[in-house]
């Protein structure tokens, strides 16, 4: 028996889907067409048509070149208010034998009368005006060929001297019956074209904006490298490390942080007040080196004991902290001279010198105390989570279950509190204590699961190893975990009250033996305790977790949301901040392109070949070694052309930015287009097109070289 469906009936089928697609299609288009407002109306409006001619005509006349030029002017005597018989022709000496043939020789008010002038000045602009006793002037219209009055005042002088042109005369009260004074305007040029004024300014802001462009790429193309490295998931989801180690470097983050912002920041202001006084200041930095030298070779010279890694460890730890305090102290005082020089080139072409190691100086000192902060605080979690690892390696059930669940619920707490502080400055920002949240219930509910069902043996597989169910369970289970842990923290933080309206988390506070401590913040303290209690006592500290894929995400996390805000929006902010000008448009292109050379950048070491990654790993090379010998080379012609097309892209980025006050040939462009100054706008245009061409063939021959 046959149960396949007829031949045809398929075939109506799919007849019948096609236009039933081709109707939606049509509904879609529809109203689409309806709502973005596309009417033929506008487009037939004379007036509408004849300002987008008159703009595209200047548009592709720009103001690209001028002369010198004379001016001169003629006058003679006319009549208005003859017989309207008097239709007589005559001839009007003018001076330097110029003279003018006008038809009728008298004419009433709003008159044509056609006048033809011979031995003017050569190629000159002309116009026609009538000065009135009271010292008013004014113009007569020019009637074209058809008849039509064409609003204009002047008109071209031909190579010999020689005009003709039909105008309208004026009317104004009081001039009929009188004989007027006419005056003929002549501007002619006068030695060789030369670039325009405006042409000389777009000039000067078109290498503005390269350079604008230029140093936002420059500055993002490192910072994009390092993330790209951290993006790559290639790269980091073979990361794992036991629980108990991040835990510990977690929670002395702080610690370390808030040490090294006291401690090395002040380390760092004090090296930037001795390079101000620069023989102070090198010299300090040459004995501090120096004193680092003889220090690193003495502990070097120490011989350790055999049999433990603690010795060592100290060892380590000790120059650790010699090489991170004397490299914060030299390094601001090296703030500190270039600081010092750049107020001493103040003048001539060393001024642009001066500028450039004066701010990088300015910046040293800036950021200084948080160097000091971000080294203390690498320094501390690293040698916690060292140390601790051959502690907590030897931990067995339940103690390894109970130092997870005091390390998770100090580190829960810790994490939960930043991310309050940080959503009680905004009210989009207080979504992220729940977004935390529902993270930390969504592996709670994961390691439940996992807890329940346990291997044959009896003991529990690790957290990224569970073999047990397939991963559409796990994944149900941590949406489940999710939902409930950021509508739970949602509900006890009140955050509708910000998201709906409007209004930031309250101020009130406990009081604790005597200390203020805001409610907010303890209420996401508590929560964050409690998840992280649970989540490390069902993980235990010997648990792995995949601090790569960790990392992986938040990066790839912080890319996304960056490349999500538009640079114009960006570059409003930086004017706010900054100021009118192109520094705004250089940090605000510098964060996008981050953003947009990271993905790219990750993409393509995500893509590279596993072979020369195998066989460097097969020589014994650590993490560092496979990267720069394995992933490097196989990245670099990549990484060349992406940054070359990104600077591209910032070239034609920053006229937009231009327009919100970014710098660069945009604002300049947007000033001339708000003033109607098409043929001045035709000149930014072409300079903008001009220079993306070379941009785009200069990109491409040296791909074609070094790619």
């Amino acid at each position: 028996m046959n149960n396949q469906t007829p031949r045809s009936s398929r075939s109506a089928l799919r007849v019948l889907l096609i236009v039933l697609a081709v109707a939606v299609a049509l509904v879609v288009y529809a109203y689409g067409w309806t709502t973005t407002d596309i009417s033929l109306d506008e487009v037939q409006d004379p007036t509408r048509t004849t300002n987008v001619q008159r703009a595209l005509r200047e548009l592709f006349n720009p103001d690209l070149f001028d002369r010198d030029r004379e001016s001169k002017s003629y006058f003679m005597d006319f009549f208005i208010g003859c017989p309207e018989e008097d239709q007589r022709s005559g001839r009007v000496d003018l001076e330097d034998d110029a003279y003018v043939v006008v038809s009728p020789v008298c004419a009433d008010p709003d008159d044509v009368i056609t006048v033809e002038g011979f031995n003017f000045p050569d190629n000159a602009i002309a116009g026609i005006r009538l000065n009135r006793a009271t010292g008013q002037a004014q113009p007569f219209s020019i009637i074209n060929a058809a008849g039509v009055n064409t609003q204009e005042s002047v008109f071209d002088v031909d190579n010999t001297g020689y005009f003709k042109v039909n105008v309208k005369v004026p009317r104004a009260r009081g001039l009929s019956g009188e004989t007027h004074q006419v005056e003929f305007q002549t501007v002619s040029p006068s030695g060789l074209p030369h670039f325009s004024e405006t042409a000389r300014t777009v000039g000067d802001k078109m290498v503005e904006t390269i350079f604008l462009a230029l140093m936002a790429t420059t500055l993002a193309v490192p910072i994009s490298v390092v993330l790209s490295f951290l993006s790559a998931r290639n790269l980091m989801r073979e990361i794992g490390v036991p629980l108990g180690t991040v835990l510990v470097g977690f929670m002395l983050l702080p610690v370390g942080a808030v040490l090294g912002w006291v401690l090395l920041g002040r380390l760092g202001k004090l090296g930037v007040d001795w390079g101000e006084k620069p023989l102070a200041g090198i010299l300090a930095a040459v004995i501090a080196l120096a004193a680092l030298v003889v220090a690193m070779r003495a502990i070097n010279s120490i011989e350790l004991p055999t049999g433990t890694p603690w010795p060592r460890r100290f060892r380590s730890l000790v120059m650790n902290v010699l090489l991170l305090t004397v490299g914060v102290f030299v390094l601001g005082a090296l703030g500190g001279v270039l600081i010092w020089l750049g107020e001493q080139l103040d003048s001539g072409f060393a001024e642009y010198l001066g500028n450039f190691v004066g701010t990088l100086g300015q910046l040293i000192d800036l950021t200084i105390a948080g160097v000091g902060a971000i080294g203390g605080a690498a320094l501390l979690g690293s040698v916690g989570s060292n140390w601790s690892a051959d502690l907590l390696r030897h931990v067995q059930e339940p103690f390894s279950n109970i130092l997870g669940a005091i390390f998770g619920m100090v580190s829960g707490a810790l994490l939960m509190t930043v991310a309050a502080y940080i959503g009680g400055q905004a009210v989009l920002l207080s979504l992220l204590n729940a977004l935390v949240a529902a993270l930390l219930g969504g592996e709670v509910a994961v390691l439940a699961y996992q807890r329940l069902f346990q291997t044959h043996d009896g003991k529990r597989q690790a957290h990224h190893e569970d073999t047990r169910g397939d991963d559409a369970s796990r994944t149900l289970l941590f949406v489940i975990g999710a939902v409930a842990a950021f509508l739970l923290t949602a509900w006890i933080l009140d955050l509708l009250r910000a998201v709906v309206d409007g209004r930031p988390p309250s101020e009130r506070e406990w009081e604790i033996l005597g200390i203020g401590i805001r409610i907010y913040l303890g209420e996401a303290a508590i929560i964050g305790g409690i998840l992280g209690l649970i989540a490390g006592a069902l993980a235990g500290v010997n648990s792995t977790f995949p601090l790569g894929l960790a990392v992986y995400n938040t990066s790839r996390t912080i890319l996304n949301a960056l490349r999500s805000i538009e640079p114009l929006i960006m570059g409003i902010v930086f004017v706010i901040w900054v100021g009118v000008g192109p520094f705004a448009g250089v940090l605000a292109l510098t964060l996008h392109s981050i953003a947009s050379l990271g993905k790219l950048y990750s993409e393509q070491v995500e893509s590279i070949e596993s072979g020369p990654i195998e066989a460097v790993q097969a020589t014994g090379a650590n993490r560092l070694q496979t990267i720069v010998y394995g992933v490097v080379p196989q990245i670099i012609p990549p990484y060349i052309a992406f940054t070359m097309y990104r600077w591209d892209i910032n070239v034609r980025m920053s006229t937009i930015i231009g327009f919100v006050g970014g710098g660069g040939i945009g604002f300049l462009l947007q000033q001339q287009i708000n003033l109607l100054r098409y043929q001045q706008a035709g000149v930014a245009v072409l300079a903008i097109a001009i220079v993306v061409s070379v941009l785009d063939y200069s990109s491409a021959a040296i791909r074609e070289r070094y790619v």
